[in-house]
């Protein structure tokens, strides 16, 4: 039904209204007779295919939709999740949050991602779309919009994990725990270990004592997580569940740990024998002074990378950090790739040289301990003696 109006100021508009069951579903004012015809066809359209929705169920602002979402996805994932999406979604702008619903579209979504890459790994920017997705896929349910304006946006290329060139080096992994060790040697000597076992933060805080083992060598066994703030829980999936050789400077820490604890007790802790908290490990270890600009995980790249570069296979590797061998091909290609380059150089240098070589003179590009073929031994970054 199309009504003729005249404003006070003579103004002509033509008011369109749409009807379902006796009663007005929608209705909308234009300033020409022939837009409120076509408008009014293709409600009755939509409402005749089954896709009608109310206009003014677009006008509700992004942030009514995000509150009212957050509410329902509290009572449908974990906690973990929950605050997940709460934090993704925080990062969306004012600006964007007070817009309606309905008139936000996909291009909008691609800028908003593209600019977080900027300042976020790609594999949050991907785990903050999944979260877009679900918000806008909600709204869809509710009948606010008619699609997801999400889907189809592919995220722009970018790197899953930091760049290798950021991650610790043995010179600058030595001297980082050179500076935790003359502040606090208690935080330090657990920055080591986990260097040299390549645990997760929420795996090193859930370990008992009872999770070493000495038979048949000397170990940790990894059955549970911790994460700051959230429940204790079994690790992801099975590969997570295993366990993890030690070394003899590892086992060393570890035994000043458990020294006079009970068998539940947590390994690591604080002075005062309470679970270790991440922001408090950070500040007693001074981590922003001694390891600026990068996060306590990457001792975990360290660990991966010296197995890798002292030779132990890849699958081995990826058993002991409880990862898919697929995954750490593609993070620690890098690695692998030193170790064809150096292999390749001895033999240039090796050929080079042909038989005019001194044979009491030592190539010094291949460590006279080291056969043909194998990885040569890098230097120790720590000692035994809990020095570096």
């Amino acid at each position: 039904m199309i009504e003729r109006r005249t404003l006070r100021d003579g103004t002509l508009r033509w008011k369109a209204r749409v009807k379902s069951g006796g009663r007005v579903v929608a209705q909308q004012t234009f300033a020409r007779k022939s837009d409120a015809e076509a408008w009014e066809r293709e409600q009755y359209r939509a409402l005749h295919l089954g896709v009608f929705l109310p206009p003014s169920g677009g006008k509700t602002s992004l942030h009514e939709v995000v509150e009212r979402f957050l509410d329902a996805r509290k009572a449908q994932v974990s906690p973990h999740s929950y605050r997940t999406d709460r934090d993704n979604l925080a990062a969306l702008p004012a600006t964007l949050r007070a817009r309606p619903i309905a008139s936000v579209d996909s291009g909008e979504v691609l800028a908003f991602l593209t600019a977080q890459l900027h300042v976020k790994a790609h594999s949050t920017v991907a785990r903050l779309k999944t979260t877009l997705s679900a918000l806008f896929s909600y709204a869809v349910r509710e009948r606010l919009i008619p699609a997801n304006p999400v889907i189809g946006v592919r995220l722009p290329a970018g790197a899953s994990q930091k760049p290798a060139d950021e991650w610790f080096t043995a010179e600058s992994l030595a001297s980082t725990l050179r500076a935790q060790y003359s502040r606090s040697p208690h935080y330090a000597s657990i920055s080591e270990w986990l260097a040299l076992t390549g645990l997760r933060w929420s795996e090193a805080r859930a370990l008992r004592v009872a999770d070493l083992q000495d038979i048949p060598f000397p170990g940790v066994r990894v059955t549970r997580a911790h994460s700051d703030g959230y429940a204790e829980k079994a690790p992801k999936s099975r590969r997570s569940r295993r366990t993890v050789p030690l070394t003899n400077r590892a086992l060393e820490i570890a035994n000043h740990f458990r020294a006079d604890k009970q068998i539940d007790d947590y390994l690591f802790t604080t002075k005062t024998g309470k679970q270790l908290r991440m922001n408090l490990f950070r500040r007693y270890a001074a981590w922003s002074d001694t390891a600026p600009n990068k996060r306590v995980h990457m001792l975990r790249h360290y660990a991966a990378s010296s197995w890798l570069r002292s030779g132990v296979p890849i699958n081995q590797v990826a058993a002991w950090l409880g990862d898919d061998p697929r995954t750490v091909l593609s993070v620690y290609a890098h690695v692998l790739g030193e170790q064809q380059d150096l292999q390749a150089l001895r033999r240039l240098n090796a050929l080079a040289s042909g038989p005019s070589q001194d044979p009491g003179k030592p190539d010094i590009t291949t460590p006279s301990n080291t056969q043909e073929g194998e990885t040569p031994e890098f230097p120790r970054v720590f000692s035994g003696d809990g020095g570096i």
